[in-house]
């Protein structure tokens, strides 16, 4: 016996739409989706993906971006067309200050809105080394403290380790914005959205339910990080 030496199987959306109204009953086996089931299906999918982002930070989803210092800014805009035109992070979860002469990066502290307020003097100059990040509706904010001169701006940038949000579904042919093992999460879970539209049988809806939720938890251990877990007070006041 042979194998076939592929590992690339994707599924795209309207195959996963297609696959989930199968599940619910409202399809059968060589029946084709409507215009309307698509359309249908295509809101549900977004708006599940857009759930999930609250899951947990997945490590596929995790980026990193370089932020230009600017002589006497203390707040930068982080989104597509903004000042770091990035998509925004939902949230921030290591940052460092990197010299562009030698290399050398010092991890920064990643404070709470309460301590960024708790700050006397926000506008005091010097070398950044505490940040506290603001995700808005459409944009996120990131406040820097001490504020960069202009010498300490041409010398250092600040690194962002962030999670980004998963991309949206907006054509047929468009593929998932996850890892493989989640293809079958993610058709269970929109067959569950769907099985209340469509009104498919309680008992039904239930077991879908009970499968996605088992699936689910069979891969979230897959999106997070091997390593050594350290345990410290937090000093800070």
């Amino acid at each position: 016996m042979s194998t076939s030496g592929s590992t690339d199987f994707n599924i795209n959306r309207d195959q996963l739409i297609a696959g989930a109204l199968r599940l619910c009953g409202v399809l059968a086996e060589g029946e084709t989706a409507t215009t309307e089931q698509i359309s249908n299906g295509s809101e549900a999918l977004n708006m599940l993906v857009k759930r999930l982002m609250a899951d947990g930070m997945s490590l596929w989803a995790m980026k990193q971006y370089s932020v230009t210092l600017v002589n006497g800014k203390k707040d930068y805009t982080i989104g597509v067309g903004e000042e770091v035109n990035t998509a925004k992070p939902l949230r921030v979860v290591q940052a460092f200050n990197r010299s562009t002469s030698g290399s050398l990066d010092t991890p920064m502290q990643i404070v709470t809105r309460n301590e960024y307020n708790k700050l006397g003097n926000k506008t005091s100059s010097g070398n950044p080394i505490q940040i506290f990040y603001e995700p808005l509706n459409d944009k996120g904010i990131l406040h820097v403290y001490p504020v960069p001169d202009s010498t300490v701006a041409s010398q250092n940038t600040i690194t962002l380790v962030y999670q980004r949000p998963f991309e949206d579904f907006d054509a047929s042919t468009d593929t998932p914005d996850f890892p493989q093992e989640w293809l079958e999460v993610i058709k269970y879970l929109l067959a569950t959205r769907l099985a209340g539209e469509y009104q498919t049988p309680l008992v039904i809806r239930q077991q879908l339910l009970n499968e996605a939720m088992a699936l689910k938890e069979s891969v979230l251990s897959m999106g997070t990080e091997e390593g050594s877990f350290y345990f410290g007070a937090d000093v800070r006041t």
